[in-house]
């Protein structure tokens, strides 16, 4: 007796659900983006809400942003520079962990960021703004130097970034 399942072709009702799923996820993405003060932290707080310890591949997160922001030059800068080159991101409590398939360099204004092949950042309040803090993997550059970047205080349209330089804490304000 054979039912004949094996022989039916199952890869077309397989990639019509990924489909509505990767459509679902990019409407509850700009759900996020509506309702926070400003892209970026829209942005953090949806991958700040996803379910802990569960993988978003790379492809999906830039099917989110295109989807959402319309075009690569629409994305904001900082955005647009940790989502780059990403191979996962995962929740684990408050950090967001971010692996890229390898390191790289983006522009950013007049600062350039390195990033390294993982990322890591908490995100937390401070003040009542949204801050990433105990940031690794992520490297500012100006004039030639090279400073880890700290924290990232989210004062809309502003971003306030904060590198390591010994006992001394520089700030550099951008925008979102």
């Amino acid at each position: 007796m054979s039912c004949g399942c094996f022989g039916r072709d199952h890869s077309g009702q397989f990639m019509q659900k990924l489909k509505s799923v990767e459509s679902e996820l990019v409407d509850v993405a700009k759900r996020f983006l509506k309702t926070a003060s400003d892209p970026f932290s829209g942005v953090i707080i949806y991958l700040h809400e996803r379910p802990e310890k569960t993988s978003m591949p790379g492809y999906l997160i830039n099917s989110i942003l295109l989807d959402s922001f319309g075009s690569p030059e629409n994305i904001p800068g900082l955005i647009r520079i940790l989502s780059g080159h990403v191979r996962e991101i995962i929740r684990d409590a408050n950090v967001i962990d971010i692996i890229n398939e390898h390191p790289s360099a983006e522009k950013w204004g007049n600062f350039v960021i390195k990033q390294k092949e993982r990322i890591k950042f908490e995100v937390g309040r401070e003040r009542g703004l949204m801050v990433l803090k105990n940031i690794q993997g992520l490297i500012g550059v100006e004039h030639g130097i090279e400073l880890p970047l700290e924290k990232i205080l989210v004062e809309p349209p502003k971003l306030i970034v904060t590198v390591k330089m010994g006992l001394l804490r520089p700030q550099k304000v951008v925008d979102i």
